[in-house]
């Protein structure tokens, strides 16, 4: 359980976050679409870096959780699973704003982190 909160959030990640932004190479991060697709991920096949990103948010990861106009950042540092069987450190973001009654955490970015982000 996250501290402050009654109940874990629902993570949701809008695909176009995936297919235009982090595995899109001519897209407005195209460093952080060659590191996903460098470790196996592809923009026809989305739900695999979904599904690696749900599974990062998962509480046994470090995590922060940061106080933002308008919400919180749920902060997450960690290894991702990756189909080339890697298992690189990343830092993902995740949204929940005020007055949430559903707990929804929205995706927001992930990019390579070297640890130094987590709460240890």
């Amino acid at each position: 359980m996250l501290p402050g909160f009654d109940e874990p959030p629902d993570f949701v990640i809008p695909f176009p976050k995936l297919t235009h932004y982090l595995l899109h190479p001519e897209g407005a991060a195209p460093a952080k679409a060659k590191f996903f697709t460098g470790h196996g991920f592809n923009r026809k096949a989305p739900i695999d870096l979904a599904q690696a990103l749900w599974r990062h948010a998962r509480l046994a990861h470090d995590r922060s959780v940061r106080i933002v106009p308008f919400g919180k950042n749920l902060v997450f540092d960690g290894p991702i699973a990756t189909p080339n069987g890697t298992h690189p450190a990343i830092l993902s973001v995740w949204h929940m704003p005020d007055r949430n009654p559903h707990h929804i955490a929205r995706f927001v970015t992930a990019y390579p982190s070297s640890g130094q982000f987590a709460r240890r």
